[in-house]
């Protein structure tokens, strides 16, 4: 490992709380289990922590790149060279009367458990979307028709400058697959408004989209979940199986047939 790497690490890891690693695969942070090493790795503690890791890599001409849960990116074997960031001790979940706060590194399938087991309704939509809550609103993830700004009341984020503040849904130009969030800030904290329900219906929902996404999509294998955004009044499995293109591998790479 180079030096100057180890003593980016070092002079970033006496800043903060979290681990801050150099020179770690990112295959393992990723769902596609591929990707080489990034510089460093920054795993923050909490919101202050990661306004430390914000502030060193403007500092020190890094760019950044928030893993989430890995299941929306593609690293290249010769890795990334500057500062991925792991949101994982962002798992703070809870019940505010009819909403949720969900911290950034909780899981949908964390989250959505949580839910059913509470007897909120609302985000059964999100049934096998993978990665995390705070990919999935700046993603502004969905299936079926829906997606995870229908039910957002709020989301706390970290700008790139490090002021951290509250956006309200009404405030968040929302579109397909995309939040419109401020260029470079980081999701620390979602609030969900939800409505009252019976678990046992809850769980009937999650259960039928999750057998829907089986059928549709190969779940035993390493991905992404759905790769190809919908254009505008098409779709986008139609044109891949009309072009021929389903089934199509190149070395260990396919699209789902």
């Amino acid at each position: 490992m180079p030096v100057v790497t180890t003593s980016l690490a070092e002079r970033l890891q006496a800043t903060m709380r979290g681990q801050v690693l150099a020179g770690v695969p990112l295959a393992r942070y990723t769902s596609f289990r591929i990707g080489g090493p990034a510089t460093l790795l920054a795993s923050p503690a909490d919101p202050e922590d990661l306004k430390r890791a914000l502030a060193f890599a403007r500092t020190e001409g890094l760019p950044v790149h928030v893993l989430g849960g890995g299941s929306n990116t593609l690293v290249r074997d010769g890795g990334f060279r500057g500062m991925a960031i792991s949101l994982c001790a962002f798992q703070a979940l809870e019940r505010r009367g009819d909403t949720v706060a969900a911290g950034a590194g909780v899981r949908v399938s964390r989250l959505l458990a949580f839910c059913c087991r509470h007897g909120l309704a609302g985000l059964e939509i999100l049934s096998g979307v993978p990665g995390t809550v705070g990919g999935a609103v700046w993603g502004n993830a969905g299936a079926w028709g829906g997606a995870a700004a229908d039910a957002l009341a709020s989301v706390e984020i970290v700008l790139a400058a490090g002021q951290q503040c509250t956006l309200l849904r009404r405030e968040i130009p929302f579109r397909y697959r995309a939040s419109g969030l401020p260029a470079g800030s980081v999701v620390v904290q979602a609030v969900f408004a939800l409505a009252p329900g019976d678990p046992a219906a809850i769980r009937r929902r999650i259960s039928g989209y999750l057998v829907r996404r089986k059928v549709s999509q190969p779940v035993e294998f390493r991905s992404a979940g759905s790769i190809f955004k919908n254009p505008p009044g098409e779709y986008a499995g139609r044109l891949v199986e009309q072009v021929g293109l389903k089934g199509t591998r190149m070395g260990n790479a396919m699209i789902s047939a």
